[in-house]
């Protein structure tokens, strides 16, 4: 995953709009998954073109980053790095004491 941590700490850092957006942010480490692919591998697919069957294909065959592993590696980001978080991320922590109450968490401070 520190390769993934890597790229989408990159990503999140010159694509601020990836901070609050999970398909842009796949879709910004997908291309580059697939630059590295064709570079390493001399083969090529272009990336805005290809077809939904290869992408699932790389994904089976573990050439392409799994969704839930960029998401994973955007929140562990964002909760260690406060400049990385977008506004969907200070919005939903501004309304967790709301839902802690509303849950009836014991030892709340109201």
């Amino acid at each position: 995953m520190r390769i993934v941590k890597k790229k989408v700490a990159e990503i999140l850092t010159l694509k601020p709009k990836a901070r609050d957006n999970d398909f842009y942010l796949m879709y910004w480490v997908w291309q580059d998954e697939f630059y590295e692919l064709n570079k390493n591998n001399n083969i090529s697919l272009d990336f805005d073109r290809t077809n939904i069957v290869n992408i699932l294909s790389l994904l089976k065959d573990r050439k392409l980053s799994h969704p839930s592993g960029i998401m994973r590696a955007r929140r562990k980001l964002q909760e260690e790095h406060p400049g990385l978080r977008g506004d969907v991320w200070k919005a939903r922590h501004k309304e967790q004491d709301n839902v802690k109450k509303d849950l009836g968490y014991k030892g709340f401070a109201q």
